[in-house]
């Protein structure tokens, strides 16, 4: 019987003297994480906290607020090398790293540059399909879940348009498409850092903001 259970549950917490163990299935992964018992109450009896836990080995977790009933998470995901597919060619494009706020079925997203911290400026990301307040436009893609990281993954191999494509870029600020084709065609392993368009925000705004 607790063999059973134990096989079927998606997280548990095992208990030691001292501190705690938090085990959780993702996918074909299974996360690890110990914390001590003072960490774990003040976790348990807030409902804002700062962490950067990799909650999943390309996603790390940073901020969880909850209020009226919804859960907000701001995550992020290091810079990598995308296919991006538009309706009549396609790019693989170095892209800068992502913050991704998610909260239900929506997902705003921004670019950072070098390591990430509170104090980090956040930048508009260069793609089409995000408003200029950082959300996402779906259109009629079909969500897989509400997990960020697969939200995300939806989003960036999804088929794109041109909509939402301006002031995201400083060579060319009214189409972003213009510079991901010049990008693609260079040989850059990763993003023009000096190309990003500031949002005059920080991470520890941002926290802010969602926190109200």
């Amino acid at each position: 019987m607790i063999a059973e259970l134990i096989e079927q549950a998606k997280a548990l917490l095992i208990f030691k003297k001292d501190s705690v163990i938090f085990t959780v299935k993702e996918q074909d992964h299974t996360l690890i994480k110990e914390i001590d018992f003072p960490n774990l109450i003040a976790a348990i009896q807030q409902t804002d906290f700062q962490s950067n836990w990799y909650i999943h080995p390309q996603v790390r977790l940073h901020h969880i607020s909850q209020r009226e009933g919804r859960t907000t998470t701001i995550s992020s995901i290091p810079h990598s090398t995308y296919l991006l597919k538009f309706e009549s060619f396609s790019l693989r494009v170095p892209l800068p790293g992502a913050v991704i706020v998610h909260c239900q079925s929506q997902l705003w997203v921004y670019a950072y540059k070098n390591e990430l911290s509170l104090s980090s400026t956040l930048y508009h990301y260069p793609l089409p399909n995000i408003d200029s307040s950082g959300k996402v436009c779906w259109g009629n893609v079909a969500l897989p879940s509400y997990s960020p990281g697969l939200m995300w993954n939806t989003f960036v191999t999804s088929e794109f348009n041109q909509d939402y494509d301006n002031n995201k870029s400083q060579a060319y600020p009214y189409n972003v498409v213009t510079q991901l084709k010049e990008v693609a065609q260079s040989s850059n392993t990763v993003y023009p850092a000096g190309d990003l368009v500031s949002t005059n925000l920080t991470l520890a705004n941002l926290a802010q903001i969602k926190r109200n």
